[in-house]
């Protein structure tokens, strides 16, 4: 999903690379680790940068989505692949809306701005 991470500011990059692993590879049993890379990665990139509105929609809903899927992620014999495709979707919907965006004050006093 970040192949193209190029595009991204690099710590925006770092923040989402483990919430996007985690949507591509959770198998069944990882419902957990899914719900916990989307919470912390949200948490994270609303501190590094200007959340505008639209972008904080696109984090609710990628946070949304990635639960639904570590949900069904939690039960045995579920149907997962077109949750993950959805989540998959989310957070490309997310990416591009950090594309252009700006780090935020906290970020910039520490030296960690593009």
């Amino acid at each position: 999903m970040l192949d193209d991470g190029a595009e991204l500011p690099a710590l925006v990059a770092t923040i989402l690379r483990p919430w996007a692993s985690a949507v591509e590879t959770a198998s069944l049993g990882m419902g957990e680790i899914v719900t916990a890379e989307a919470s912390n990665s949200a948490s994270s990139l609303k501190r590094r940068v200007k959340v505008t509105p639209e972008l904080d929609l696109a984090i609710a809903e990628a946070v949304a989505v990635s639960a639904l899927l570590a949900a069904a992620l939690d039960h045995r014999n579920a149907e997962t692949a077109e949750l993950r495709a959805t989540a998959l979707a989310a957070l490309v919907k997310m990416a591009d809306k950090l594309r252009s965006i700006e780090p935020s004050e906290s970020t910039r006093t520490l030296g960690l701005g593009w």
